[in-house]
């Protein structure tokens, strides 16, 4: 550890240098030249001042290290190389690690270098070479090829090349680089080349000038934007190793490129050692060479360097040697690294210097790496930016797009004060872009969810919904809800009873032992058991099923018990959703949910705690067995004691040849038979309580204030079932009281006198007599007399009572937490439970139900821990499917199961059914909550809804044979992926390497922020318009689960198709993203998402004008396409003409930077508003950050607002300025600091200069209150009621010199009504305006539009 090494150089290459050297055994110590404060912090590193050592001197740096005893000079940048620091370094007997002057000639003279690729037969672009503009130009105009690479020849730190997008871009660079001399006597002679096509790679190699060793090929990444965009830089990233080029094309690089360099230079007697730098474009014909550099690149040394096993000292000094071949070079094994420079603002035109940095890690770790290019560091030892690029940040990994995904967050989480730090968020997604590229393409179907099963499965139970069918049932199954007419029944004064269920961990029992029918029993008969508690009569049921993956036979299995059950109580099955998440369930496993609608006479409303008297009876009707309770529990004992299910019964039926688990699983009996004729006379029975929380639980809720009873099961018999699960679980007989229905059922209270229960109830028994409770009486309402003993006598065979106890498994939230405000129909029974008028408008009222999941949406809420929104999304898919049969939303109920009861986690998703429900004008009746450690994860729920709605049997949507072709289709946008194809997301996210809290590659926010934005709920959108009685709307279609292609059919007849146009309705960018991440075909992205319409209507042409006026402005609903013939029923019903062209446009978009915008305001900033909303809004497809808001006035409410939004806002008042130019000066410095790259004015009351208007041209648009070129200036309101205009509106346009004469962007009518005055006038324009400026914005933000040279706005080339 003797040798001494100096540096040249000081920026992140040097740095990366200095790092690598620094692990050399062999070396003592590193002196760098001037070197950098992160050198300087480098073990074994020195800096050398410039005081003590001029590094322009190079005789100087010869003596200097001799007189040091430095054993290699290693000189990082091209400039000294190029100057003949190595010759004089070599005259004086020192090795250098890089070539004398001839040698870099390479690199230094384009022109030469050209040559040299000539005449030694290295592959390369045509070329030529100018020192005469109007040459230049003539050739560029006339090549054979396309002449659109201009270099200039000389050394122009990395960015004296322009890549031309045509040939009057190539001329103007021409007149730039030669004409101007841009780049100084650089560009004195320039070279002209072809330009070439394909991926762009870097490979280095280290040599001796006769041998030569390939580096790990690298990228870099050379346009300061996203996606290629933007000026050329110094490189803004890049990766290592890249597995663009193929082993092949590699050799071949070695051999016909970097080989043959070597010996060319050696044939020319170039003496050459150290770095050879190819820049390679992979053409389809082979690598061509763009061009060479004599020494280590940057960034690509910063990536490659990490990965270098062998020792840097030994190979560098093995090329100042001769001794390369006695070399090997060793790289890490699976190892990729990526770094993300991070750009001062201004860059690479200029830079910003004296920004504080913060968010630097501490120190450097084997995993990240941050190494400076233009750090400095203040008294106060705070880090300041110091030039263009000031640093890189670098992560190692094993995979290349988890490297790719730290390095981009680790640059995100360094900030610059000031105007902020530029850095790109796609280093090296070229390499994603092209393995995703030659990837199969994901489907629905590939991520676990297969859309064809559901449909095969709802043609598979059809025939069993049919089957329960009864008066009152409209339509059948397929449609978006489940239709059920009132005035088919012969109630008077109809109350609406509600009850949703599941069956616990018994779902379980049943999949393991093929017992489905059993389990689809139970849950129709524990939702329908509880209706009776009303008094109420079934009429409609609804299910829920959730699997991992659907076994369709299995899953018509459930279904069947569950029409068995709706057969025996005389209720219709009309309805059901199942839910196919394979990242929430694992293989095989289920859970259910039920939901029954139940109708009971207003006056017959149970229970009538009024009636109770001394006396009344308490009468047991006898369970079936277990029914639902505490099978969580009840499993994971028997499972620990080894218990085989599958043997004999030692309790009833073992000897019939019924297996345990037969007699577990014996459904859950259905009272309904039994009790609704009494219940509808009403004249005995004065309460029930369906014994579902425990025997003694259910008792009490019999029991109002100032009653007791005492409950004797003297003459009770406990079923045998119960003793043998004391015996073999060692229970007590308190947890079965507690938790079991002991063999009650069902509890009913009946006066003393009655003899119902003798003559028409078999099997009931009398448990007790309700007494008055004396209200000093401190003991239980409730007593037990007996239990214990008759528990004995039949756990006595099996063992015995024991002391152990059941813990809880349905939950109830605290009634403070499930209060919403309810419809005034909303009303509580006297136990608290909640019922629903029909509103008494209805004559005659159609009840409509419907039912769905948030599917693996919930997922993603899971693990961000962001639970509050996916309520919303769950009645949002309920209620819009309902809207789709006219329906007016009364109620909503919900189902909630967890593998661990986590109350505020439970609150915290309730609250969203809460807000979801407020939204829907929906009153909140009731959730079924349970913990199911045997189904779910500790951290993992699932929720299911039920909506109820109403509407007039006339208002019933889709009117199916109205619908005609030439109807119009209206398209009302969605918020994004809404709920639906969440599986397919979490695979794209897994293909592409990316997690939920990564930042959105399509937005600011992170992945897990996007993918929550609640789904739209669209009641209120529609409720006017709905209860018009011309309406004109025909249909109603909500694009969920299969997307445009499966969900516009549910209302067409198969004689009809509809055509849409892709160009009339924004593709929310997170589509756009999925389809190239996930290569996903459009097709599929048609059949499984939104894609950026979550409503569509079908409406009369005479009544489309009307529909929209109500709906453009507020819901942002656009005409989208029209009914049509189909004439060939093997075509598809749902055709989007330019799909790929809006998807390739928006794709597009994603890879150009965003574009940043500034707002002037001068006062409550309404407008201001709207943007902001819209900008936040990835769905609106801004692509648009609003950075800074100038205000003219302070104390504003606009300045408010962007506090509010966090928006960076200043107050220039125009007061403090002399003329209004020197005002419009503060306002451009102000701009540019921001790095503004458009202005928009939004109530700005100024009237700009001639020079702020023509510096900020095509970047500065403005919304004015009128149709222009009508009434442009002020009290235009005002001047449009004068003149009896019919209409007026609004215009946003570019500002030009003129008044409000600015070529037109975007324009919003708004009819003028009768009595109108300029207040109620301009309230109306107020909201057209909120719809038009954001509009605009996101047309010029894209690109879309812009402003062309004759000042009028046009669509780009």
């Amino acid at each position: 550890m003797s040798q001494r090494v100096l540096v040249i150089g000081s920026g992140g290459r040097e740095h990366a240098i200095c790092w690598k050297l620094s692990q050399s055994p062999k070396i003592s110590q590193i002196f760098a030249l001037p070197g950098s404060y992160g050198i300087q912090q480098v073990k074994k590193c020195q800096n050398l001042d410039a005081k003590v050592l001029d590094p322009k001197d190079f005789e100087a740096i010869a003596k200097w290290s001799k007189e040091n005893e430095v054993s290699l000079v290693v000189v990082g940048p091209e400039d000294p190389l190029a100057l003949g620091l190595g010759d004089v370094l070599q005259k004086a007997g020192i090795a250098c690690f890089g070539p004398g002057k001839q040698g870099a000639q390479i690199e230094a003279d384009k022109k030469w270098a050209k040559d040299f690729m000539l005449r030694h037969g290295i592959p390369t672009a045509r070329y030529e070479s100018f020192t005469d503009t109007d040459k230049a130009k003539a050739f560029i105009k006339s090549a054979p090829y396309p002449a659109l690479v201009v270099k200039a020849a000389g050394l122009a730190a990395g960015k004296g090349v322009v890549v031309a997008a045509n040939v009057e871009e190539a001329c103007q660079a021409v007149d730039e680089i030669l004409g101007q001399l841009k780049y100084g006597q650089a560009g004195a002679t320039l070279v002209v080349e072809e330009l070439l096509e394909g991926e762009e790679i870097s490979v280095l190699a280290f040599t001796d000038g006769k041998n030569v060793r390939a580096m790990l090929p690298a990228q870099d990444h050379k346009r300061l934007g996203n996606g290629d965009s933007g000026p050329n830089t110094g490189g803004m990233g890049a990766y290592c190793p890249c597995p663009l080029i193929s082993q092949p094309a590699l050799e071949l690089v070695q051999k016909a490129v970097l080989e043959r360099a070597v010996q060319g230079l050696a044939k020319e007697r170039i003496s050459y050692q150290g770095v050879l730098y190819a820049g390679l474009m992979l053409t389809r014909d082979g690598p061509r060479v763009l061009e060479f550099n004599c020494r280590f690149g940057d960034p690509e040394t910063q990536v490659i360097l990490p990965l270098l096993e062998t020792d840097l000292f030994e190979v560098m000094l093995a090329c100042c040697t001769g001794k390369l071949d006695k070399v090997t070079l060793q790289w890490r094994s699976g190892v990729s690294a990526v770094g993300v420079i991070l750009a001062s603002a201004g860059y690479p035109e200029t830079s910003t210097k004296g920004c504080v940095i913060t968010g630097l890690p501490a120190n450097n770790t084997p995993t990240q790496l941050i190494f400076h290019s233009g750090l400095a560091v203040n008294k106060e030892k705070q880090a300041l930016t110091n030039g263009g690029r000031v640093l890189i940040a670098i992560a190692l990994d094993a995979g290349l797009k988890e490297a790719a995904a730290k390095a981009t967050k680790l640059a995100g989480s360094i900030s610059f004060s000031g105007s902020g730090a530029q850095y790109r968020t796609d280093i090296a997604q070229k390499a994603f872009k092209i393995a995703t590229a030659n990837a199969p393409g994901l489907s629905y179907k590939d991520s676990g969810v297969d859309i064809d099963a559901g449909d095969a499965l709802v043609q598979r139970i059809k025939p069993l919904s049919r089957g329960t069918q009864r008066p009152g049932v409209l339509g059948g199954l397929g449609g978006f809800g489940g239709l059920f007419r009132l005035n088919e029944l012969s109630y008077k004064e109809p109350v609406i009873a509600e009850a949703t269920q599941g069956v616990g961990a018994k779902i379980k029992l049943a999949l393991e032992h093929e017992l489905y029918e059993n389990v689809g029993y139970d849950l129709f008969a524990l939702s329908a058991n509880d209706l009776l508690e009303f008094g109420a009569e079934p009429v409609a049921f609804l299910d829920y099923i959730a699997c991992g993956k659907l076994n369709v036979p299995l899953a018509a299995q459930l279904v069947k018990g569950m029409a068995d059950g709706c057969r025996d109580a005389r209720c219709a099955l009309v309805g059901g959703e199942t839910a196919e998440m394979p990242s929430l369930y694992g293989p095989g496993q289920h859970d259910m949910a039920g939901y029954c609608v139940g109708i009971v006479e207003k006056s017959r409303v149970l229970p009538r705690f009024d009636l109770y008297q001394p006396g009344d009876l308490l009468i047991g009707l006898p369970s079936s067995g277990l029914h639902c309770a505490g099978f969580n529990e009840i499993l994971r004992r028997l499972q620990e004691l080894k218990v085989n299910l599958k043997d004999l019964s030692p309790v009833d039926g073992g000897e019939d040849g019924l297996s345990l688990a037969h007699s577990l699983a014996t459904p859950t009996r259905l009272y309904v038979q039994q009790l609704l004729t009494h219940l509808q006379n009403g004249d005995e029975i004065k309460s029930v309580a369906h014994v579902t929380h425990g025997l003694l639980n259910d008792v009490k809720r019999l029991l109002p204030e100032g009653f007791e009873t005492t409950l004797d099961f003297g003459a009770v018999p406990v079923p045998k079932i119960f003793g043998w699960l004391a015996g073999k679980l060692k229970l007590s007989a308190g947890t079965l009281l507690e938790r079991h229905n002991c063999g009650i059922g069902m509890l009913l209270v009946l006066p003393q006198t009655s003899q119902l229960w003798r003559t028409s109830l078999p099997g009931a028994k009398v448990l007790g007599v309700l007494q008055r409770r004396a209200k000093t009486s401190t003991g239980a309402a409730v007593q037990v007399r007996n239990f214990t003993e008759q528990l004995e006598r039949v756990a006595a065979p099996f063992g015995g009572l024991g002391e152990r106890e059941l813990p809880e498994e349905l939950k109830k939230l605290s009634s403070k937490d499930t209060v919403t405000a309810s419809r005034a129909e909303c009303f509580e029974n006297a136990a608290g439970r909640r019922l629903t008028r029909v509103p008494g408008h209805y004559k005659d009222p159609i009840l409509i139900l419907g039912t769905d999941g948030v599917g693996t949406k919930l997922k993603i809420a899971q693990q961000t821990n962001r639970n509050s929104s996916v309520g919303i999304d769950l009645v949002a898919m309920c209620v819009n499917d309902i809207l789709c049969n006219g329906a007016e939303p009364l109620s909503f109920s919900s189902y909630y199961a967890c593998g661990q009861w986590q109350e505020e986690l439970a609150k915290e998703v309730h609250s969203g059914v809460l807000e979801g429900s407020r939204q829907a004008n929906s009153s909140f009746i009731d959730s079924h909550s349970a913990a199911l450690p045997l189904l779910y994860e500790p951290q993992v729920y699932d929720l299911a809804g039920f909506a109820l709605g109403i509407a007039e049997r006339s208002g019933i949507l889709p009117r199916l044979s109205d619908i005609q072709p030439g109807d119009v289709l209206i398209g009302l946008p969605s918020s994004g992926v809404h709920s639906n194809g969440f599986s397919l997301v979490h695979a794209v996210l897994k293909r592409v390497g990316l997690g939920i809290n990564d930042r959105a590659p399509f937005s600011e926010k992170t992945i897990g922020e996007e993918l929550l934005v609640p789904t739209k709920i669209y009641v209120k959108a529609l409720a006017d318009l709905l209860s018009q009685p011309n309406h004109g709307i025909k249909a109603l279609a909500h694009i969920t689960g299969g997307g445009l292609s499966e969900n516009i059919p549910r209302v067409l007849r198969k004689d009809l198709a509809v055509r849409l146009d892709a160009n009339e309705f924004q593709l929310p960018p997170v589509f756009a993203w999925l389809a190239a991440a996930g290569n996903i075909s459009s097709s599929e992205l048609q059949r499984t998402y939104n894609c950026g319409l979550g409503l569509v209507l079908v409406v009369y042409a005479t009544d489309a004008d009307r529909v929209l006026k109500e709906l453009r402005y507020p819901q942002r609903a656009s005409v989208v396409g029209e009914v049509i013939a189909r004439k060939d029923p093997k075509r598809p019903q749902v055709v989007v003409q330019n799909f790929e062209a809006v998807l390739a446009k928006t794709q597009k978009m994603l890879s150009m930077p965003r574009k940043r915008v500034a707002v002037l305001i001068s006062g409550t900033g309404s407008n201001l508003q709207a943007l902001i909303d819209a900008t936040r809004d990835s769905a609106q497809g801004v692509h648009a950050d609003i950075v800074l808001v100038i205000s003219n006035k302070p104390g504003v409410l606009g300045l408010e607002r962007a506090h509010r939004a966090g928006i960076p806002s200043v107050v220039i008042a125009h007061k403090d300025f002399k003329t209004r130019e020197l005002y419009d000066d503060e306002l451009t410095r102000n701009l540019k600091a921001a790095r503004v790259d458009l202005v928009c004015l939004a109530g700005f009351m100024r009237i700009l200069s001639a020079p702020f208007v023509r510096e900020w041209c095509g970047r500065l648009i403005n919304i004015h209150p009128s149709l222009l070129p009508k009434f442009p200036g002020l009290h235009v309101q005002r001047q449009a009621l004068e003149a009896g205009e019919k209409e007026s509106g609004c215009t946003v346009h570019f500002v030009d010199e003129g008044v409000d004469t600015g070529a037109i962007l975007v324009q919003a009518a708004v009819p003028i009504l009768p009595g109108d005055d300029e207040d109620t006038l301009t309230q109306r324009i107020h909201k057209a305006e909120h719809w038009a400026f954001p509009r605009a914005l996101a047309l010029l933000a894209s690109g879309t539009v812009r402003l062309n040279a004759e000042g009028r706005t046009t669509l780009p080339s």
